[in-house]
């Protein structure tokens, strides 16, 4: 595909994932797809057409954007609307006929610019021969503030990603600020040196969605864990900051009681050096894990590579690039609508700015606490 032409911009994420409000359901990304919106707003180039949204938003505001029917859509597909036929649904790598046709009407000659798009939505838009921009949150935390990587199935906009890649200089000074501090710290918990810890993840988030749709689950892999176990002096537990109560890893714990549950920032934990191995089911806290030097090992795989090399294709996206804080400064989108991937200028980072605009501190307030 060569630079593609569009006289619209349309801000759009996981239009098909529900969320259960007291006895009903809504639209569980309509936040993603108005935070993506405001961000990206002044952002844009002056001559770029004025971006509207495409969402399941039953409060859009008049002249936002267009409301996606997403109950309509599981009704024509024959299917219930729950969090199970969702994750059948988003995984799929061949669009249905139904949600193309769903698409096609409010995303004509439109450039998408979506958040964590699923395979799906991501096919659907290549039978419409649509140019995509989809925005990931990356699994590194740690920095300054919080990193983003992009994929494009446009290969000249997939050249301005690469030029604006993140350095690992810049993860490698990040880590080592965090270690020195903690040299000077009392260790978080008695650990012996081969330590092993155990992460928790939220039991509906997209990562844990398999490839049948199935949700993974911690306590589908005892027999992996109880090894894990004989091989390390200690096991720690950490759970999600969001999900402190997960049954299935409960279930692990009950099954297997030397399983010890720690409460320690995950940062300060991955700081010691008496911790050797990390292991969960595919958190991104594994990715941090490997940026301090420790083992990490996944159960199940993981949501996006972010190792692959692989460039867009047949109006299919390439692999997701890591970003510099550029992407977030006029300049990086006068580039990228341009296709202009000449040598880029390096911004500072803001520390937290998107961080604080999603509210999602992640467990790094501590660290930046202590850091400070």
């Amino acid at each position: 595909m060569s630079m593609p032409s569009h006289s619209r911009i349309v801000i759009t994420g996981d239009l098909l994932r529900p969320f259960l409000v007291d006895d009903g359901w809504e639209g569980a990304t309509w936040k993603n797809i108005r935070w993506l919106s405001a961000l990206l707003r002044p952002l844009l180039p002056d001559n770029a057409p004025a971006p509207t949204t495409l969402a399941w938003d039953a409060l859009m505001p008049a002249g936002a954007g267009v409301f996606f029917d997403t109950p309509a859509l599981y009704d024509a597909l024959g299917e219930s609307l729950n969090l199970r036929s969702w994750a059948t649904l988003a995984q799929r790598q061949t669009a249905p006929d139904a949600l193309v046709e769903a698409l096609r009407e409010p995303l004509q000659d439109a450039l998408v610019i979506g958040y964590e798009l699923p395979p799906v939505l991501l096919d659907a838009m290549r039978q419409l021969q649509l140019p995509v921009i989809d925005l990931i949150l990356h699994p590194l935390r740690f920095l300054p503030d919080l990193v983003f990587a992009m994929r494009t199935n446009v290969p000249a906009f997939h050249e301005v990603l690469l030029r604006h890649a993140l350095a690992p200089s810049e993860v490698a000074r990040q880590v080592g600020l965090i270690q020195a501090k903690a040299a000077w710290m009392p260790p978080p918990e008695p650990m012996p040196s081969g330590t092993a810890l155990l992460l928790g993840q939220v039991a509906s988030d997209r990562a844990m969605v398999l490839a049948d749709g199935r949700l993974a689950r911690l306590d589908d892999h005892l027999g992996e864990l109880h090894r894990l176990c004989t091989e390390h002096p200690l096991v720690l537990y950490k759970p999600h900051p969001y999900a402190a109560y997960d049954p299935a890893a409960q279930t692990v714990l009950q099954q297997l009681p030397c399983i010890v549950r720690t409460s320690a920032n995950f940062y300060h934990l991955l700081a010691q050096p008496e911790l050797d191995t990390v292991v969960a089911l595919n958190s991104s806290g594994l990715i941090e894990a490997r940026a301090f030097g420790r083992r990490a090992h996944q159960l199940v795989p993981f949501l996006y590579d972010f190792d692959s090399p692989r460039a867009p294709a047949g109006g299919h996206p390439g692999s997701p690039v890591a970003l510099s804080p550029a992407w977030n400064e006029p300049g990086f989108w006068r580039s990228m609508l341009a296709g202009d991937a000449s040598t880029p200028t390096t911004p500072a980072w803001v520390p937290n700015r998107l961080r604080r605009s999603m509210n999602a501190d992640w467990g790094y307030q501590f660290m930046e606490q202590v850091c400070a």
